[in-house]
């Protein structure tokens, strides 16, 4: 079983993980990464409940499954050393099916790897987790496996969340727009009107790939003037240089982008304090330049007495 993930053992950028819980808040009940690789999601969501001035323990259950030995440990030993609980189990995802769950979880985030092609139709040709008409997009005449499994990943995403729940999820890009099969599921997706927004985030976000990707968000629970709508950001163009191989998010650059989702929402509250902490913090900073510029005023007039004698 072979995926452009090198079988999705690779680590998820951190920019990646903060503006996927950004935007979905986690921060009640069951979170589920059925991919979770060293529970880096996880991670990131007890920041998001501290900050809050929460309790983690208090509010959240995290539920993770990881097919490698290796990184279902390391998942463990992380919570762990992050004061953080949670249920960490060891399985393949396409054929162990999490049943108590379905249905179940309030939130579910993951970054699953991309376009594995070696799945077996006939172990889940009754998945119940693949929810859609067509539930396999295809079938590789070749090898008479799954010809591309991202579509079974964004399935179960969807059945695994309860009647309101939301889910933010790393995805290929080529599944934005993929046909044939993967194309009448994804029409069947966006009539369940829970695919809320997608984001296209351009190369070099990751530490060992160069591919570009998108973020993938369904909410079951979209009000009413939202269900027919979906919020697509173009974000290929936004990044922080960090190394000549990699990118990232700045911080503003996270913020702007979370408050276009605010936006979305009708949260214009959330956004006009955002715009009221940049021009604070843009007052303070003005504060300090008459004293820079004072400390200028001796070496410039020095220079200047210097080419007037000249």
């Amino acid at each position: 079983m072979t995926g452009a993930q090198e079988g999705g053992e690779f680590f998820t950028p951190p920019s990646l993980v903060r503006t996927i819980v950004n935007m979905i808040e986690p921060d009640r009940g069951n979170v589920l990464d059925p991919a979770c690789g060293s529970a880096g999601m996880f991670v990131q969501t007890g920041h998001f409940v501290e900050n809050r001035g929460e309790d983690v323990a208090a509010k959240i259950t995290f539920y993770g499954q990881e097919k490698s030995d290796t990184n279902t440990r390391l998942a463990r030993m992380n919570l762990a050393v992050h004061g953080l609980e949670g249920i960490i189990r060891q399985g393949n995802t396409f054929y162990d099916r999490w049943e108590e769950l379905l249905g179940q979880c309030d939130f579910v985030m993951s970054n699953p790897p991309f376009n594995v092609n070696g799945v077996s139709p006939e172990k889940v040709k009754t998945d119940s987790r693949l929810f859609t008409e067509k539930k396999i997009p295809g079938i590789a005449a070749k090898t008479k496996a799954v010809s591309n499994a991202n579509y079974l990943w964004i399935q179960y995403f969807y059945s695994y969340l309860n009647e309101r729940g939301r889910a933010g999820f790393v995805m290929a890009s080529s599944a934005s727009d993929a046909g044939h099969g993967e194309k009448e599921i994804r029409e069947e997706l966006i009539a369940t009107q829970a695919v809320d927004m997608i984001i296209s985030i351009g190369t070099n976000f990751f530490y060992t790939k160069s591919l570009p990707c998108t973020l993938w968000f369904f909410d079951k629970g979209k009000p009413a003037e939202r269900q027919d709508k979906v919020l697509m950001i173009d974000a290929r163009n936004l990044y922080r240089v960090v190394t000549r191989k990699i990118r990232d998010f700045s911080e503003e650059q996270l913020q702007n982008i979370t408050a276009i989702a605010w936006l979305y929402r009708g949260q214009q509250e959330r956004y006009l304090g955002l715009v009221g902490d940049y021009l604070n913090k843009t007052h303070q900073e003005a504060g300090t330049i008459a004293g820079v510029l004072t400390q200028l005023e001796s070496p410039l007039s020095s220079w200047a007495g210097k080419f007037i004698t000249m």
